[in-house]
């Protein structure tokens, strides 16, 4: 089975995020049931998937975005012959962990294992580089009992050895536990060997009351663990008479017939979708995080640390705020020339005019080398210093004067008319040099699919005059599950056409120090299915500009961290919310005032009220230009949000 590369990446469908890794569990997943399958097949043995993958098959082909595993039904009988054959046919890596096949084990359920943990680059490439280990849930179908009476009293055994299993461990009531154990085994004419595993024991004896009933006429099946313990539901038997294939992510699998009988009784209206279950243990692959990094040791397993040194940032200026900050050095330097003038005060205004005329050179000469001739406001330069030469003539006029405070009012009223014509030469450069040096704002998407969350700002900010956009695709890569660098993709000659596509190979960050710069993916290491290159990771960026801006690519639903059907929507944001790029970014804009409270909620998860605190100043909900016009959190306010902090 080949899944495409596209099939890895983290997406969000049915208003979910889907990180990558959980993808790659999902490919794991199908790898396992399809060697399932392939046994089945071959020795023409009957099963089902249910639950989730049956759900997501029926609905989009697909696995439901919330759902990490997959369960498979098969009726006793079935499970018995592929028992059999299974330790045979399954690939080595791969086996089969039942009470058949271990007589201490202490799981009702059957479980098919790719056992292998680590980075071995053969298992990685066979199990679409997921490292961890991962299984199919098998749950055996019996029949209940054609009387409710006789069902019912197996009920009530059933519960008698689960209240052994409780009792069991319990090191301060063994004398009560032994005295229960020895009436069950009176009671039931059953006796347990006190020499061996006595919870592996009880197992094996509660398995066999699953199948009291089988063959005996009963109309209804049930997987007796969950119908007895759980209070969980049962199936008309005539529902897995058959099977019906239905496709689900590039194979088919086998389907009750009756499917719709089976979903009514495990989910009621299963057309409606719920996300309901909670965090729980999702995602399953966390409990074998310890495993792996011992594996692991320090090759690879980077997971990431907040630190306050990612809320600090340098201090950038470039060329357009040292080209505005000359100006204004200018501006007070003809401010004080005025004074010196009023104060009849000409040899420090002949000096002040010709220091004055050297830094304008300068300057001029350093917006040449940067923009090249025929620059308007080195023009506007050339008109300023002609200004200063004047007055600077107009003054050494007064230089035969023995005493300069006789000079007369009235040709001191013709120097302060000068002084206009330079005030005016100064508003003309200012206006020159805005025009000339716009605000330069960079967006640097890798994905032609995710500019989409970028591209009304961008056509917005092209209708303002004194902002420049840059638009820079950047190449990303593919990981392996150890974490090495595979394919490099670039996608800038596939974004929409009317743009300028900048290569990013031809800026230089470090001469430009733009303005501002956009991301939409918080660029790190720690996405363990694809990356950039380091050096747009986000804490090189802010290197580069004052105002690094993450604008997310995807919106989701609402999250309410305390609600238990978004638990598993609130575990996600761990994948974009508590990454370096938020918080190396001087402002994020999320989709709604709701998000931004979610999102503090999981950075005070992440590290700690005070820095929840911090975050707060940073991160606006003002929309998503994904969300069209909307009122309240669309365009108009991501545009707004955007230019105000511009």
């Amino acid at each position: 089975m080949k899944l495409a590369r596209e099939f890895f990446y983290d997406e969000v469908r049915d208003g979910f995020y889907i990180p990558g890794i959980i993808k790659r569990l999902w490919g794991a997943e199908l790898t396992v049931l399809l060697e399932v399958d392939r046994i089945c097949k071959k020795y023409d043995i009957p099963y089902y998937t249910v639950g989730g993958a049956l759900l997501g098959a029926l609905r989009d082909g697909h696995f439901i975005p919330w759902d990490d595993d997959i369960d498979i039904m098969m009726l006793r009988e079935d499970y018995e012959r592929f028992n059999q054959v299974a330790k045979e046919e399954l690939p080595q890596g791969m086996s089969v962990h039942s009470l058949e096949s271990d007589k201490n084990r202490c799981e009702f359920i059957t479980v098919i294992v790719k056992t292998g943990v680590g980075f071995h680059s053969g298992l990685l490439r066979e199990y679409y580089d997921f490292p961890y280990p991962v299984q199919v849930d098998l749950f055996v179908l019996d029949e209940l009992a054609k009387n409710p009476e006789d069902e019912s009293y197996r009920q009530a055994v059933l519960k008698m050895f689960a209240g052994l299993l409780g009792g069991i461990d319990k090191k301060d009531k063994q004398s009560l536990f032994q005295k229960e154990l020895a009436q069950v085994e009176e009671l039931l004419h059953i006796k347990l060997n006190r020499e061996e595993d006595l919870k592996g024991q009880i197992y094996q004896f509660i398995d066999k009351i699953f199948r009291e009933f089988n063959g005996k006429g009963g109309e209804r099946l049930a997987c007796i663990p969950w119908y007895t313990f759980q209070q969980a539901f049962s199936y008309p038997k005539q529902a897995f008479e058959k099977a019906k294939q239905l496709s689900f992510c590039n194979m088919y699998i086998p389907a009750p017939e009756d499917y719709d009988s089976v979903l009514r009784a495990e989910y009621g209206d299963y057309h409606r979708r719920v996300k309901a279950g909670g965090a729980h243990n999702y995602p399953c692959f966390r409990r074998f995080d310890t495993l792996l990094r011992s594996f692991a040791k320090d090759r690879w397993m980077p997971e990431y640390s907040f630190s306050e040194e990612d809320l600090q940032r340098p201090e950038i200026q470039n060329f357009r705020d040292l080209a505005m900050l000359t100006v204004e050095s200018f501006c007070s330097a003809q401010k004080e020339l005025m004074v010196a003038i009023e104060n009849r005060e000409f040899p420090r205004c002949l000096s002040k005019l010709a220091t004055m005329q050297e830094e304008a050179i300068t300057f001029g000469n350093a917006i040449e080398q940067k923009k090249g001739e025929g620059t308007k406001s080195v023009s506007l330069i050339e008109e300023y210093c002609e200004a200063l030469f004047e007055l600077y003539q107009s003054i050494s006029e007064q230089g035969g004067r023995a005493d300069f405070s006789k000079v007369p009012a009235l040709e001191v009223k013709a120097l302060k008319k000068e002084m206009k014509n330079i005030l005016t030469c100064l508003e003309n450069l200012r206006a020159g040099v805005q025009k000339d040096f716009k605000k330069q704002v960079v967006f640097l998407p890798h994905s032609e699919k995710h500019f989409a969350s970028l591209r009304p700002l961008v056509d917005a900010l092209l209708e303002e005059e004194e902002v420049e956009c840059k638009i820079i695709p950047i190449p990303y890569y593919d990981k392996c599950g150890d974490g090495r660098l595979k394919e490099i993709h670039y996608e800038g000659e596939d974004f929409p056409k009317g743009y300028e596509i900048v290569d990013y190979n031809c800026y230089d960050f470090s001469i430009e120090l733009p303005d501002c710069i956009v991301i939409n993916s918080p660029y790190d290491e720690f996405n363990p299915v694809w990356t950039v290159d380091s050096a747009f990771y986000s804490r090189e960026m802010k290197k580069y500009t004052n105002k690094l801006v993450y604008i997310p690519w995807f919106v989701t639903d609402e999250i309410d961290p305390k609600s238990e059907e978004d638990g598993k929507a609130f575990t996600n944001m761990e994948y974009y919310v508590t990454v370096p790029g938020l918080f190396h970014s001087d402002f994020t804009i999320v989709q709604s005032e709701g998000m931004k409270k979610a999102y503090l909620a999981k950075i005070e998860e992440f590290a700690g009220k005070d820095v929840a605190k911090k975050m707060k100043k940073k991160i606006a909900g003002a929309g998503s230009c994904l969300l069209g016009d909307k009122e309240g959190q669309g365009i108009k306010e991501v545009v707004k949000e955007f230019k105000n902090f511009l």
